[in-house]
């Protein structure tokens, strides 16, 4: 096992906080506080360094919202932290552990991870399905309780200590995992790792990185894919396939998390005598068959919709726009060319929608 030191000195370099400054000020730089500290940016940089160097760091308590998240539409509690000093601490921190995040990392954990989107973990999923004809009987679906919410920081913090020996680095990372303390309504909650952090996402993938492993390893399951918290696994037999999900929810509960009840084990997608028999499997927005890939039903209605509204618009927005070329970009990467010949391009254009978008962009420079 790799132990990691010195890392505070890489956090306090000019160059990682530099950089880390302007990685966090990436759209948000016309915000009047953000404008001001990047027109002062050697000044703040130093202020930075001095405060780092100092180590008196007091979480603050923030204010949360609840918003209606992606395509699903699922509600979800964001904690906004402040652009000086938090978020640019937590581009600091992830600058200066990534290289320990993504060492050991699972080939096909996807979300959240640089080049590691739902198109490539659907790009994985589809080459297993085409070669992999015997090993895809069977499929186990099953995601995480509240994810994010349930991490336990004590445990992730063991885990940090484990492999850091840097009191002062610990010292910075404890400072982000207990900031997470937010008013709600005018009460006070605790989010675990709270979603609307830069750093959430990367300490989530490295908290379930051995449960990864030991998927792999000690499972010896084949083909595994998680998108964050969202799990599939392949399998010949289904008596077998209920009895890892067993250990596997085992496992997840020595993690202190906890399985959605709404788990399924089902025979996949294949054709017999020119009838389809079994499921798709639904994930990441896509639906799975042995020859083909659509998309999930409720983002294929509301793409219809958006264009169709768009239709009776006098004046579309560069918002319209960026919205139908997003829904389209689910057309272009599936089997559902004829679904948008007859439901989309009829009633937008998306040439004119990426002009309008490249121009409104341009402006803003």
């Amino acid at each position: 096992m790799k132990s990691y030191n010195h890392l505070f000195e890489i956090a306090i370099s000019d160059d990682v906080i530099s950089s880390s400054l302007m990685n966090a000020s990436l759209g948000k730089r016309s915000r009047p506080e953000v404008e001001r500290i990047l027109s002062n940016k050697e000044k703040y940089i130093k202020k930075i360094k001095e405060w780092l160097l100092k180590g008196e760091y007091v979480p603050r308590v923030h204010k949360a919202r609840v918003i209606n998240d992606g395509f699903l539409r699922k509600k979800r509690i964001i904690i906004q932290p402040y652009f000086y000093p938090e978020q640019i601490v937590q581009h600091i921190v992830v600058k200066t552990l990534k290289s320990m995040f993504m060492k050991g990392m699972y080939d096909f954990s996807c979300g959240s991870i640089p080049k590691r989107g739902i198109h490539y973990g659907k790009k994985y999923l589809e080459k297993f399905i085409k070669e992999n004809p015997k090993e895809i009987k069977y499929v186990l679906k099953l995601d995480i309780h509240h994810f994010y919410q349930s991490v336990n920081i004590e445990l992730l913090k063991k885990r940090f200590q484990k492999y850091i020996h840097d009191e002062k680095m610990l010292k910075l990372i404890y400072y982000v995992l207990d900031s997470n303390t937010a008013e709600l309504d005018g009460e006070e909650i605790k989010e675990g790792l709270p979603i609307g952090f830069y750093t959430s996402q990367w300490f989530a993938n490295w908290f379930l990185q051995p449960f990864d492993h030991y998927i792999k390893e000690e499972l010896k399951i084949k083909c595994y894919v998680r998108y964050m918290d969202d799990i599939v696994i392949f399998g010949r037999n289904k008596r077998e396939l209920h009895q890892k999900f067993l250990l596997i929810k085992e496992y997840l509960e020595s993690l202190d998390l906890e399985v959605k009840s709404n788990y399924q084990v089902f025979l996949f997608d294949y054709i017999k005598k020119g009838k389809r028999v079994g499921r798709p499997i639904d994930f990441m927005g896509f639906k799975f068959y042995r020859d083909k890939t659509t998309i999930r039903r409720s983002i294929f209605l509301r793409a219809v919709r958006k264009a169709r509204k768009m239709k009776k618009k006098e004046k579309i927005t560069w918002y319209d726009c960026c919205q139908v070329i997003s829904y389209a970009g689910w057309f272009y990467f599936t089997d559902t060319h004829g679904a948008y010949k007859k439901y989309i391009e009829p009633n937008v254009n998306i040439k004119l929608c990426k002009k309008l978008v490249g121009k409104h962009f341009k402006k803003k420079e």
